[in-house]
């Protein structure tokens, strides 16, 4: 933990901030969401009163508590996605889970706090749903301003790149004057995975994140107990399947006799999955 962050002054801070975390988190763990918001929503205040008082810190302690910020919105987006899936807004709690994805991809490129458990958990929780399929636009835009400038974030007179970290501000490049829509594409590997087909929350597509917010509903699997999804396929009986004498019609339909058509077919293969529960419990999150 010592080299997570690059500042001493961000470690201490950290630091002091690790058991409020570990609050909110075990608030969570017992399904007393709001309570685990209050506690990082207080967190943030202090993270905000202290950046007000380090204006002239340096860049990398000030980048530093960026950071730290990311990780208590990762923590609430956490939060928030497990809370949604409790009570079955599932689509809802898909884009929270990207949310909380995006956040942790940002505590990971610019830190070393160890965030392995999460990483591990909400990519593995990401498997339970539906979507496959996902959709991209193309667009046509006049530039993209610099969210730190004000400039064209493309041309020579931008001093900052897209991505990168300033004095405790990413500079993030905004769309300005869009002119029209160029296509929309169907992919597999989106950057943005929040553009896909919509299901009704109590579809038969969400059946496995039911399954899963049951068990969580009713404490039978707790929140940070979640461990993984084993995949398999079984042979279950077919419920459609009618014993018949081999040279009648088969009853599908399809015009053969039995013995030349459905005669093997008394259980099919279909999909079946696990959800492994790791128990360890708050003490195992590394925080």
């Amino acid at each position: 933990m010592s080299d997570a962050l690059c500042t001493q002054e961000a470690l201490d801070l950290f630091g002091k901030l690790r058991p409020s975390i570990r609050c909110a988190l075990a608030a969570f763990n017992d399904q007393c969401f709001p309570d685990g918001q209050e506690v990082l929503c207080g967190l943030k205040s202090q993270i905000e009163l202290v950046r007000d008082k380090s204006a002239s810190a340096s860049d990398d302690y000030l980048n530093n508590l960026w950071v730290v910020d990311r990780y208590l919105d990762f923590i609430s987006k956490y939060g928030l996605t497990w809370e949604s899936i409790v009570n079955q807004h599932f689509s809802d709690s898909w884009c929270s889970l990207q949310d909380a994805l995006d956040l942790l991809r940002l505590v990971k490129r610019f830190s070393r706090l160890d965030i392995s458990f999460f990483e591990d958990q909400v990519i593995e929780l990401e498997r339970a749903y539906p979507y496959n399929v996902f959709f991209s636009i193309g667009a046509t835009v006049e530039y993209f301003e610099c969210s730190l400038c004000g400039k064209n974030i493309d041309s020579q007179e931008c001093p900052h790149i897209q991505g990168q970290l300033y004095r405790g501000a990413m500079a993030n490049a905004i769309v300005r004057n869009f002119v029209q829509l160029d296509h929309v594409a169907m992919v597999a590997h989106p950057r943005d995975k929040r553009c896909v087909v919509s299901y009704e929350d109590d579809g038969k597509q969400f059946q496995l994140v039911r399954h899963l917010s049951s068990l969580i509903a009713n404490r039978q699997c707790r929140i940070l107990d979640f461990g993984h999804l084993k995949f398999s396929k079984r042979f279950r009986p077919n419920p459609d399947y009618r014993k018949l004498r081999r040279n009648e019609q088969c009853y599908c339909g399809s015009g053969k006799k039995f013995k030349y058509c459905c005669i093997a077919m008394s259980h099919v293969e279909s999909d079946h999955v696990d959800i492994i529960a790791n128990r360890y419990g708050i003490d195992h999150v590394a925080v």
